[in-house]
């Protein structure tokens, strides 16, 4: 499933619980600090003011920068009809250099900044999930878990991704609705999933 991007970001009271689990279970893949810069192209607007009062958008353009190599990274979401929950995306990433120099070509092309994320990540593989977790400055304690298996229908990864967290007990966890971004557009605003 090249190309197509399955997770559900979570945010646990107690991550020791996980993290303990996922040192005697999974393999540790690799730890970084990062910076995820977001923008808006010169000719349009990712952002909406959605049905519920918050800022949220669909399409996301970013650079991420670290010590294990700099991406770009396009990402566009699908969503339920009727829940608007998000399902999977199309994810399009590659390696780029310099990353002082990209930020100068965007910048000179008109292409706006509207979120940048701050994190320590420390990644994980088990199986065929990735678990990557991440302490993200001003926001908290997070766990984003990817499946990364294969599936004739894409909207049906997520409830791998339930299983998994049912079988290895973990149940002290809320889902967010939406990326770092967005919760960062949306201060005050609940940013879980209540189901």
């Amino acid at each position: 499933m090249e190309n197509i991007e399955i997770e559900i970001k979570l945010k646990l009271d107690n991550p020791e619980i996980v993290l303990r689990w996922l040192q005697e279970n999974a393999t540790l893949i690799k730890t970084s600090d990062q910076v995820d810069y977001y923008f808006n192209p010169p000719h349009k607007t990712f952002i909406y003011n959605a049905e519920d009062g918050t800022k949220d958008a669909d399409e996301w353009f970013r650079i991420r920068v670290s010590e294990n190599g700099n991406e770009i990274c396009y990402k566009y979401w699908y969503r339920d009809e009727k829940t608007q929950k998000s399902l999977y995306a199309d994810e399009i990433e590659t390696s780029i250099g310099d990353e002082k120099q990209i930020l100068e070509i965007l910048r000179r092309l008109g292409f706006k900044p509207t979120s940048t994320i701050r994190k320590h990540r420390e990644s994980y593989r088990y199986k065929e999930f990735q678990f990557d977790c991440d302490t993200v400055e001003e926001l908290g304690y997070f766990v984003e878990i990817e499946f990364r298996g294969e599936l004739e229908d894409p909207t049906q990864g997520k409830q791998k991704i339930f299983d998994l967290l049912n079988e290895i007990g973990i149940t002290n966890w809320q889902k967010t609705k939406r990326g770092y971004s967005w919760i960062q557009w949306n201060p005050g605003k609940n940013h879980f999933d209540t189901d």
